[in-house]
């Protein structure tokens, strides 16, 4: 009776394990949007020039939106990718107070989701200009503008670790009895 559970565990463990295993090796290949900025730190109404690469060049996709703090955040620059997926363009850094900001890259796809690899993400340190005091401020983020949870990779590869640690141990549980059970009549 016990080895009976024992493979209903070893096969529940391979039978939920594959599947997580084949999403997060490609969920990890996928391209992701990216976004590099001229420059990591500017004053405001300074000009930023940016390079945007692995966005979607399909015709039906919508245009690429660059927003400052995040998804919900002042729209800076709106432009169609090339063929090839890659983006540039320039924006004028909004009035801000001193602090860190984020600049999200934004696309939907044909299907009116957001496009697969998006939004793309730089870091910009906005600095008090000349005229105005050196006080250091971080600003706060935007709604929408910090990561919306753990991302799917790390979440398959934490449950697929966690199958294979339980899967292993019932087999080291099994062996270790094996001996055991047997006994001589003599």
């Amino acid at each position: 009776m016990p080895s009976r559970r024992r493979f209903a565990v070893l096969a529940s463990v391979g039978i939920l394990g594959l599947p997580l295993a084949v999403v997060a090796t490609a969920y990890a290949c996928a391209n992701l949007s990216t976004m590099k900025l001229d420059r990591a730190n500017a004053t405001p109404r300074t000009k930023v020039s940016f390079v945007g690469r692995n966005f979607n060049s399909n015709a039906a996709a919508s245009p690429v939106t660059v927003r400052w703090n995040g998804r919900n955040g002042e729209v800076l620059f709106t432009g169609r990718p090339g063929r090839n997926g890659r983006l540039s363009g320039t924006f004028s850094v909004p009035k801000a107070s001193s602090g860190y900001y984020v600049l999200v890259a934004t696309q939907t796809a044909p299907n009116g989701r957001p496009a697969a690899g998006t939004p793309g993400r730089a870091p910009l340190r906005v600095r008090a200009s000349r005229r105005s005091s050196n006080s250091s401020v971080v600003a706060p983020l935007a709604p929408g503008g910090g990561p919306a949870g753990p991302p799917a990779l790390a979440i398959g590869l934490g449950l697929s670790g966690l199958m294979l640690v339980a899967g292993l141990s019932t087999i080291a549980v099994r062996r270790r009895r094996i001996p055991g059970t047997m006994s001589s009549t003599t």
